[in-house]
């Protein structure tokens, strides 16, 4: 008995190894990822200012921006500039009168600094020339590039020689171009 089982096992055991393959193929499956990226910009809504002298030195508050891509390889700038040239040149920020004709040449535009503080990672970006500013955006987190940041306006001080005194009465204003680009 013992050796019939033995003989049955010794049969059955190359029977079961002896499994062939009929068929072996590999299916290839693909999936892709759109590219995403936004930026918005909230502007506070009718941002006006009664210019006095109380006025110098002062910061105030005009937007809020926020951006995200979910691509770490790609680089953003973002770049604040003057929306039209003024006396005082190309690329500085200043608000200019308006009054009567819409535009008038013989008045003195007042200066402002833009400030771009980032509420991510606790940077600041200014020109202190009241000049165009530009910055990286995006703090990359694995694989996706996240910010959200404020937007300031900032007079200059009495200590800068800012006098809105010596400045004509009137309507002015002022008009900042915001640009988000990728490398």
């Amino acid at each position: 008995m013992v050796l019939a089982c033995i003989v049955i096992g010794i049969l059955i055991v190359p029977t079961l190894s002896a499994q062939r393959n009929l068929f072996s193929e590999t299916i290839p499956l693909q999936g892709h990822i759109e590219l995403q990226e936004r930026f918005s910009l909230e502007v506070k809504p009718r941002v006006f200012f009664v210019l006095s002298q109380d006025m110098a030195g002062t910061t105030h508050e005009i937007a809020t921006y926020q951006f995200f891509s979910n691509s770490p390889e790609v680089a953003y700038q973002m770049r604040l500039s003057p929306g039209y040239v003024t006396q005082l040149g190309e690329g500085v920020f200043a608000f200019r009168n308006i009054s009567g004709t819409g535009g008038n040449s013989e008045t003195q535009p007042i200066p402002f600094k833009l400030s771009v503080v980032s509420q991510v990672h606790d940077s600041s970006s200014t020109n202190d020339a009241f000049r165009a500013v530009q910055k990286a955006i995006g703090l990359r987190d694995g694989s996706r590039s996240e910010e959200k940041g404020t937007i300031f306006v900032t007079f200059p001080s009495q200590s800068d020689g800012f006098n809105l005194q010596s400045f004509t009465f009137g309507t002015y204003e002022a008009s900042i171009a915001v640009e988000v680009s990728a490398d």
